[in-house]
């Protein structure tokens, strides 16, 4: 079994910035002031990279986790692998490594997301959120699974939201201006949009 130091740099070095990133996340927690989950989610907006995370639950479940979560799986996977089937290319591990990545940050970041606050600002109520505009990322909504808006409180804090359309019947593609026009309430907490200029 190879050591550590001997792994491949396609998955040791995502493995230690991922660790970084936790260390990262931790004095994030602790300075309290400091917030660039904001300023990345703008930078993805649109994005098919935006997408995934929008799906892993950004804006639920800090930045930093997320990308520690999918940079420590990609590594240790990676590097599980290669000492297992050690007669492969390196590239190939990635093949596996990268979906199993994915899959473990999304299944933990659900776990994580059911234990913090769905808002990035505390001092917000669901309520609060009402009548804010935003932009559909994750979409389209429609009357099946819930999908993602981007919206703005009365502070300039981002907030990922849960939702789907507030006219049964309607379908709102990605990338439409909309307003809340519900409050998650419920279980779900998933929130009631229209597009923007339509609450009329």
């Amino acid at each position: 079994m190879q050591g550590f130091a001997d792994a491949s740099a396609l998955y040791l070095y995502p493995l230690l910035a991922g660790l970084l990133l936790g260390v990262f996340q931790i004095v994030i927690f602790f300075a309290g002031s400091i917030s660039v989950g904001d300023s990345i989610a703008d930078l993805l907006d649109g994005t098919s990279i935006g997408e995934l995370f929008d799906w892993l639950n950004l804006g639920r479940v800090p930045f930093a986790i997320l990308g520690m979560l999918l940079l420590v799986t990609f590594g240790a996977v990676g590097i599980l692998l290669s000492d297992l089937v050690s007669f492969l290319p390196d590239w190939t591990y990635a093949l596996a490594a990268a979906p199993a990545a994915v899959g473990v940050t999304k299944l933990v970041g659900n776990g994580i997301a059911k234990f913090i606050p769905q808002d990035e600002s505390y001092a917000v109520t669901r309520d609060e959120l009402v009548g804010r505009r935003g932009i559909v990322t994750l979409g389209p909504l429609d009357d099946g699974h819930p999908g993602n808006v981007r919206v703005r409180d009365a502070h300039g804090d981002l907030h990922t939201l849960r939702a789907r359309p507030a006219d049964a019947g309607t379908v709102i593609e990605k990338g439409t201006e909309i307003v809340v026009v519900s409050g998650g309430d419920g279980r779900d907490r998933v929130f009631l949009v229209m597009p923007f200029g339509a609450e009329g």
